[in-house]
């Protein structure tokens, strides 16, 4: 499989999973048995999600049971901004934690390899692994731009796949027009007001407003609202 025939397979993946079996595909026709995909965690902020690929058993496990927490190479490659070698960022540069990381890693069998940090609208940066290579010589004769390009496809195509399964919210017209007066900084008594309504029947439509929008306040109303393009302010 050739960089072109990865990045047309990618651009049309129907999941995430499918967009990491073609990326993985692709970099061990490179050499590299061994890919991981790090993105910022929504539960832990400063933390990574990884979803990892063709690597030791063995440092699998020791990763899940408390390795993942020394990990320095999301954040050493996010920070570089830029496709590096993982030999190369890894020398004379880490705390006593993280050298603990790379020393089993090493234990393990893991080899050299690449980091690919890649950007995209939803996700700010994210960073792809690609190690376990077959021969040195596959680090030495890398295309590192080729490397790069497929991951940033394959970044690109997952938050596309995320971005559609968040379905837009369906407001009626009326419940439009109060959530561009909230998003205006009105009052229920203004609002009723200017539509000529009762306040307890605006009450009532903004709590609708609130349920669809599965928000508890008025300025996470107005952002979801701006969010999805039911308002413009």
């Amino acid at each position: 499989m050739d960089d072109s025939q990865a990045i047309r397979q990618i651009a049309t993946a129907a999941s995430e999973e499918d967009v990491l079996a073609i990326a993985r595909a692709f970099y061990r026709t490179q050499g590299f048995a061994a890919l991981s995909y790090a993105r910022p965690s929504r539960d832990n902020p400063g933390r990574s999600e990884v979803s990892a690929f063709g690597f030791p058993e063995g440092f699998v496990a020791d990763y899940r049971d408390g390795l993942a927490e020394f990990d320095p190479l999301p954040g050493l490659a996010a920070r570089a901004g830029r496709p590096v070698r993982i030999l190369d960022i890894v020398e004379g540069r880490l705390s006593a934690n993280q050298q603990l990381f790379v020393d089993t890693a090493r234990k393990h069998g893991l080899t050299d390899g690449f980091l690919l940090p890649t950007f995209g609208p939803r996700q700010h940066i994210v960073v792809f692994s690609i190690t376990m290579a077959e021969h040195e010589d596959r680090i030495a004769h890398a295309d590192l731009p080729i490397l790069h390009s497929v991951a940033q496809a394959a970044h690109l195509r997952i938050d596309q796949l995320a971005s559609e399964e968040v379905a837009r919210p369906h407001l009626a017209p009326r419940e439009i027009t109060i959530l561009h007066w909230i998003a205006r900084g009105k009052s229920n008594e203004e609002i009723a007001m200017i539509l000529g309504n009762k306040r307890p029947t605006i009450a009532t439509h903004i709590k609708r407003i609130f349920a669809k929008l599965d928000v508890s306040d008025r300025a996470s109303a107005a952002v979801k609202g701006l969010k999805f393009g039911l308002i413009n302010v």
